[in-house]
C-alpha cells in the first residue's frame, strides 16, 4: 500500500510540476493557480510517507512515478488548455490575437512563434517579442533593445584597468 501511495504522490507532484511549467510559459494563469494546489498536496503526501523505512518496492514506485507523471502532463496539457478556453468561452491564442478577417502566412507564423503548442518553446524571448511587435501586441519578455552602438568591452584584464 505504501508503494502505491508513493507512486501516486510522485506521479502527482511531477504531473503538476509539468503542467505548471507549461501553464506559466503559456500564460494560463487560472490553470497555473489550480496546479499549485496539486503540487502542495502531492508534496504533503510525500513528506508524510517517505521519511519512514523504505524497501526496494517503495523506492522503485517513487522513482517510476516521475517519468510517468511528466509524460502524462505533456499529453494532458493541450486538452486542459482547450477545456479552459471552452469554459471561458474564449478562443485560443491562434484566433484571438488577430481578427478573423483571414490571416496571411506571416501573421500565422508570428502566432505560431507565440503559441507554446507550436514553436513558442523552441524560440527565445526576443523572437517571441518580435512576433508580438509584428502583430501589434505589447512586448513583454525581452529587455528593451538599445538603438545605439553596442559597448565594446575593454580587452585589458580588470587588474590592469
Amino acid at each position: 500500500m505504501t508503494a502505491l501511495l508513493l507512486f501516486a504522490a510522485t506521479f502527482g507532484v511531477v504531473f503538476a510540476l509539468g503542467l505548471q511549467s507549461l501553464n506559466v510559459n503559456g500564460g494560463h494563469r487560472v490553470l497555473a493557480f489550480v496546479t499549485s494546489f496539486a503540487i502542495g498536496i502531492s508534496n504533503l503526501v510525500l513528506f508524510k510517507v517517505l521519511p519512514g523505512p523504505t524497501d526496494a518496492w517503495q523506492i522503485a514506485a517513487y522513482l517510476l512515478g516521475g517519468p510517468f507523471g511528466i509524460w502524462a502532463s505533456m499529453v494532458a496539457h493541450p486538452h486542459l488548455v482547450r477545456w479552459l478556453a471552452r469554459w471561458r468561452q474564449a478562443e485560443p491564442l491562434r484566433t484571438r490575437a488577430v481578427p478573423a478577417r483571414g490571416r496571411s502566412k506571416c501573421e500565422q507564423l508570428a502566432l505560431d512563434l507565440l503559441d507554446p503548442e507550436a514553436f513558442g518553446h523552441a524560440v527565445t524571448a526576443e523572437v517571441r517579442d518580435r512576433a508580438r511587435d509584428a502583430l501589434g501586441l505589447q512586448t513583454t519578455e525581452a529587455p528593451l533593445r538599445r538603438r545605439t552602438a553596442p559597448v565594446v568591452p575593454d580587452p585589458r584584464p580588470e587588474h590592469l584597468s
